[in-house]
């Protein structure tokens, strides 16, 4: 059996001051079937354009864990993801963030307290991942992607809060606004970036697998992704 995690994922989230809920509709926010519950939450913070939270348990002790924290428009700065996935016997967590230049070196310099801090939390990986060949081109480059021992699920839990606090620390330091033009670019990026990401990984099949296609659907194309 699988340790449950003392703190969900997603409480976590809900106790950081700094993120301020936005109101959804309850049949959004929580979809319960049979043997199968989903919890979408969806947040502001400074800084932040959106960040998404989603939470699927379905049989077979299976738990997904997603979260995309988009930058206000004007700051050129990462897309901040998370992926938690228990099944038995295994737990694999992946981060990325992703940028419409992933190998700007103004961007890297920028971030090096992230990924030092990505390093960091690596060690405590049994194997690591290469990212979904689909993301290749547009994540930066980083560790902490690979399966954690069942044991260790609430230290992986606290690596993605501990990361996305060093990601937000981060962008709330940026003082200038990026050109109107540089804004464009990344917007049209992010845009491809999401329909991309929507239609390759794995994540709304399974949400639509446990929860069915129409909840799923709502749920990525209209708060994930806002996908037209």
């Amino acid at each position: 059996m699988i340790k449950k995690a003392k703190l969900p994922l997603i409480e976590h989230f809900d106790a950081i001051d700094w993120l301020t809920p936005v109101d959804i509709s309850k049949e959004i926010k929580h979809k319960r079937k049979l043997f199968s519950e989903g919890r979408l939450n969806v947040y502001k913070g400074k800084g932040i354009n959106k960040f998404v939270t989603l939470t699927v348990k379905g049989l077979n002790l299976y738990h997904y864990d997603f979260g995309i924290a988009y930058p206000e428009a004007s700051a050129d700065y990462p897309v901040f993801l998370y992926q938690v996935i228990i099944a038995p016997q295994r737990v694999l967590t992946l981060t990325h963030y992703a940028f419409y230049k992933p190998e700007d070196k103004q961007l890297l310099a920028q971030i090096t307290e992230l990924l030092e801090e990505d390093e960091y939390h690596s060690h405590m990986l049994l194997s690591s991942f290469k990212p979904q060949s689909f993301l290749a081109e547009d994540i930066i480059i980083n560790n902490f992607n690979g399966l954690v021992r069942t044991t260790e699920i609430d230290e992986a839990n606290e690596s993605i809060l501990d990361l996305f606090k060093v990601w937000h620390n981060g962008l709330i330091k940026i003082e200038e606004p990026s050109s109107e033009e540089e804004t464009q670019k990344a917007s049209l990026w992010t845009k491809e970036f999401c329909e991309k990401f929507y239609k390759e990984d794995y994540g709304y099949k399974s949400t639509s697998r446990y929860l069915g296609e129409k909840w799923a659907k709502d749920v990525f194309e209209n708060y994930i992704f806002n996908i037209d």
